[in-house]
Parts: structure tokens; C-alpha cells; sequence
């Protein structure tokens, strides 16, 4: 039986895909993967080693992309541009994230008096896609909409985990990185692994100074079992109260959760 997936009524094999795949675009797409806050702007060599390209490769996809204004050159310096926003720009007006994401996520904040995430996974890392805005909340590392934070150390990513069957989470996991981000961070890959099948058997997922110290991350699912998994969080620092914290903040998750669930507002993520 001819496996492969169906396009316009035909069935496309393997290697049909491969022929329809522009490898120079993937290897343009792999060069604006490579910044980061970490390394907001690199030299050719940089980003020929980072995206595992040689430098000939690296340089005609850099050079094409400084072109098309996705990427700024000075000097050996490359860095992104503004323009890159207008790509994700598409994908939240898309799915309406505007008019049924943000709104909800800024109303749950408010109430709970602490910024709100959504997140999904993305090739081992957790990526934010959208975060509420709320005055004197609690900021951290100031991540925004976009950015990449880890996957093993943060109630989001364990989270994201448990919304994976077993046997992908734990594969999942054997492929990230597991650094020691505090003296509470989590390194033995079975340990991690049960924190994961706990959150999957309770629901919901905290972290305690694994990521950042003294702040206690928390999260909850968003999407319906068997979806692509979407995990809603908050972080804050540790009270004085931890239990009622957490039941407290939970729950607004929980209430943010079912409202965006209710609205399908991520079922097509």
C-alpha cells in the first residue's frame, strides 16, 4: 500500500514530496532561524555554522535575504529586520488572534494580576505565541510573542509534553538539551519525565525555580486531546502562600483555558 498524503485528489509519495521541496528556500528559511537575544546579529561564518550550512550556502541564502529586506548587513554584521514581523503578522491575523486570543488572555490577566502565555511546541523548544498585556504584572526575562524558551525546565514545556503520548514526549525530550539553568533544575531525563506524567494525570503543571529561581512557573492545556497541544502559563515569584497561590492562579488558567477552548480559538493551530 502506497502511503503519502493527498493534494488536489492524487496521492503524493515520499519521494513526489521531495521533488516539490525548494531545498535553497528551507535553507534561506534555516539562515533566519539562526538569531536569537542571544545573538541578535552574527557574521557569515556564525551563521554558516549555527544553521549547519557551508559558508558558500550560507552566504547566497544571507545575501538573498539582505536583499528581499528580511535581513541588514554592517559591515560583516547580519541581523534581522522589522520586515520579519510582517511574516508573523500573517499568521495572527489569520487565525484572528487579535480578535480571539489577545482579548481573552488580557481579561484573565487582569483579573489575575499577572501576565498569561500561550504557547505550542516547536522543534524542541516552547514557542510563545501570544502573551496578555497587563499593568504591574510580574516580568522575568521579558520574553515576548515569538521568542523560544526551554523546553524541559519550564511548567509550559512539561505541559506541552504531557500533551504528547508517552512514548513522543520521552523522544522528545532525549533530543533537548537538558542544562542546569539554577541549582533546582531537573537533569536526569526520568525524573523530568515523571514530573511530565504527573502534570498528564492532574492536568495542569508547576515548576518550582527549575528556570528561573524563586519564581514558580504554572500551566494548564488549552487544546482538546488528540490536537496539536497548546498549553496556557504564568510565572511569578514564590509567595508566602504557596498553595493558595497556585490554586488561585490555576484556576484563572483553567477559566482562561475553557474560554478559549469554548470560542475554538486554537483548534486550527
Amino acid at each position: 500500500m502506497t502511503t503519502g498524503s493527498e493534494r488536489d485528489g492524487q496521492v503524493m509519495t515520499a519521494a513526489d514530496q521531495d521533488r516539490n521541496i525548494s531545498s535553497s528556500f528551507a535553507k534561506g528559511l534555516a539562515v533566519l532561524a539562526v538569531f536569537d537575544a542571544e545573538t541578535p546579529s552574527m557574521t557569515l561564518a556564525e551563521i554558516a555554522r549555527r544553521s549547519g550550512q557551508d559558508r558558500a550556502t550560507a552566504r547566497r541564502g544571507a545575501l538573498t535575504l539582505v536583499q528581499a529586506g528580511y535581513l541588514r548587513q554592517d559591515g560583516r554584521m547580519l541581523s534581522l529586520t522589522p520586515r520579519v514581523l510582517a511574516l508573523a503578522g500573517g499568521f495572527l491575523q489569520a487565525n484572528q488572534f487579535g480578535r480571539r486570543v489577545q482579548p481573552v488572555l488580557n481579561r484573565h490577566a487582569r483579573q489575575m494580576q499577572i501576565e498569561v502565555t500561550l504557547a505550542m511546541l516547536d522543534q524542541g523548544r516552547v514557542l510563545l505565541l501570544a502573551q496578555s498585556t497587563v499593568e504591574h504584572g510580574h516580568v522575568t526575562y521579558g520574553f515576548t510573542a515569538g521568542s523560544h524558551i526551554p523546553l524541559a525546565h519550564t511548567s509550559l514545556g512539561r505541559m506541552l509534553l504531557a500533551g504528547l503520548p508517552e512514548e513522543e514526549a520521552a523522544a522528545g525530550l532525549a533530543e533537548t538539551d537538558l542544562p542546569r539553568h539554577t541549582e533546582a533544575s531537573l537533569t536526569d531525563p526520568a525524573a523530568i519525565l515523571d514530573r511530565v506524567g504527573e502534570a498528564r494525570a492532574q492536568g495542569y503543571c508547576l515548576t518550582d525555580s527549575e528556570f528561573e529561581a524563586g519564581i514558580t512557573g504554572y500551566a494548564v492545556p488549552v487544546s482538546r486531546p488528540g490536537q496539536t497541544p497548546i498549553v496556557a502559563g504564568c510565572s511569578a515569584p514564590r509567595g508566602q502562600q504557596p498553595e493558595a497561590d497556585a490554586e488561585r492562579l490555576l484556576r484563572g488558567l483553567q477559566l482562561c483555558a475553557a474560554e478559549l477552548r469554548q470560542a475554538e480559538a486554537v483548534d486550527h493551530l
